[in-house]
């Protein structure tokens, strides 16, 4: 397949092995796009975040039952082996797995700042969110979240991008159900936002990435941006579709999914 099967969001793309190439290939397009439509006022930076996620993509692994092997000890020195004492003590019972304890491990996310070249003033911040972000008690998403807290108290606009169906959202007071979610919050509108609640089935938006007034706001154009990803990337040799996506979807969305998948493997 040389692009995808989805009209908006491909699920696949959420797998915990391909997000990070997908969310870093994603938001470099994302910063061409909007490059092309900034006045030559601004300019759209990469700004990257090194944090520690404190779980792994694989972090259990099991390997057999330990095997204990007797020493027998010298009895000249008036010790006795291990085999004699099995006899008066209680045995202790083999673990019958080993596994592995989650460790901490480095994960780079980039955001997009739109600047003022004059006077180097942040104007505008593009998060694409990644699970990090959205894990519950995850010490990331607290410092996301006080991020987010220091942009509402400034004169700063913001723009987030979540196309991962699990984890936290945004605390959004009346926000449906919905598989993904972009908003806009301008600094001079808060605490009111602008909200895209994006279903599966649906093509992705072309949201307003607003600047300072009175310029206009350009457009990012979500879905263009995902499918030039996708092509750039040759996700399709990557990406297994005879199996369900990780996370699953619900049936009925797995049904229709598979229904795009075979229709797409019959038309090529």
């Amino acid at each position: 397949m040389a692009h995808s099967p989805f009209p908006g969001m491909d699920p696949y793309l959420e797998s915990p092995s391909l997000w990070s190439d997908v969310h870093n290939t994603l938001i470099s397009i994302c910063r061409e796009q909007i490059s092309s439509w900034l006045p030559p006022r601004y300019v759209a930076e990469l700004e990257t975040q090194l944090v520690i996620d404190d779980h792994q993509k694989d972090p259990f692994s099991a390997v057999p039952d330990v095997t204990v092997t007797e020493t027998q000890w010298d009895g000249d020195n008036g010790n006795v082996s291990v085999a004699e004492t099995t006899a008066t003590a209680a045995a202790i019972t083999p673990a019958p797995l080993h596994l592995k304890f989650p460790e901490p491990f480095p994960t780079r996310i980039t955001s997009i700042y739109l600047k003022r070249i004059e006077g180097d003033d942040l104007v505008t911040v593009i998060e694409l969110l990644s699970p990090s972000n959205k894990q519950y008690n995850n010490k990331h998403r607290k410092k996301y979240v006080q991020k987010l807290l220091n942009f509402y108290d400034s004169d700063i606009h913001l723009v987030e991008i979540d196309l991962l169906r699990q984890g936290a959202r945004i605390p959004l007071v009346g926000l449906p159900k919905t598989d993904y979610l972009a908003m806009v919050s301008r600094s001079y509108q808060r605490p009111d936002c602008e909200v895209w609640p994006i279903k599966l089935r649906e093509s992705l938006p072309v949201l307003p990435v607003p600047l300072l007034r009175p310029d206009s706001d350009i457009p990012l154009d979500l879905g263009k941006a995902l499918r030039t990803a996708y092509e750039r990337a040759h996700y399709e040799r990557r990406i297994n579709y005879s199996a369900p996506p990780t996370p699953p979807l619900k049936p009925t969305d797995a049904a229709w999914a598979a229904g795009l998948i075979h229709q797409q493997a019959s038309s090529g």
